[in-house]
C-alpha cells in the first residue's frame, strides 16, 4: 500500500473513530513525541490507551475533503481526536498536519504534527501545540488579518 493510501485510511479511521483501522495503519512500535512537554509515547498499546484516557472522551471526527496532487501527496480537512485539522500535506514518507484544538478553559491552540510513514505504516508522529494570542498593535501596518 502506498503512503497516500495509508494517509487516507488513517484519515477515515480518525473520522469513524475506528481504532482497529487506526491500529492497522500504525506500526506496533510507533513513537509519538510531544517535544513541548518532553513526553514520548512508545508503542500502539500506549498510544491507544492514552487516547482512550483523554478527559471527556474523543470528539467526533469528520473528514470533509481528501485529495492530492500526486501519488504520494494528500491534503485533507478533518476533525480528528477533538481538533479540526486544517490540512495534511506531504510527499514520499513525510506528512504535515495542521489544525486547531479547542481545549475549553485552557484555550485554543494551533497544532502541527510531522507524520512519518515507512513500509506502509505510520512509524513516528511529532506533535506541537501553540496557544493562540492576539496580534500586537505595532505589527498592524505590516500584516493582513
Amino acid at each position: 500500500m502506498n503512503n497516500r493510501l495509508v494517509a487516507e485510511r488513517l484519515a477515515k479511521a480518525i473520522e469513524a473513530q475506528d481504532m482497529s483501522v487506526f491500529e492497522e495503519v500504525h506500526d506496533r512500535r510507533i513513537v509519538v513525541s510531544y517535544p513541548q512537554s518532553g513526553e514520548t509515547i512508545r508503542g500502539i498499546d500506549n498510544y491507544r490507551a492514552m487516547l482512550a484516557s483523554y478527559p471527556g472522551g474523543l470528539a467526533l471526527a469528520e473528514v470533509s475533503d481528501v485529495h492530492g496532487q500526486s501519488e504520494d501527496v494528500i491534503v485533507t480537512s478533518s476533525l480528528p481526536f477533538g481538533m479540526p485539522i486544517v490540512s495534511v500535506s506531504g510527499a514520499d514518507d513525510s506528512f504535515i498536519l495542521e489544525g486547531v484544538g479547542d481545549y475549553g478553559a485552557d484555550g485554543v491552540f494551533n497544532i502541527a504534527a510531522i507524520i512519518e510513514i515507512r513500509g506502509g505504516k505510520v512509524t513516528k508522529e511529532t506533535w506541537y501545540f501553540a496557544p493562540q494570542f492576539e496580534a500586537p498593535a505595532w505589527r498592524a501596518p505590516f500584516v493582513e488579518t
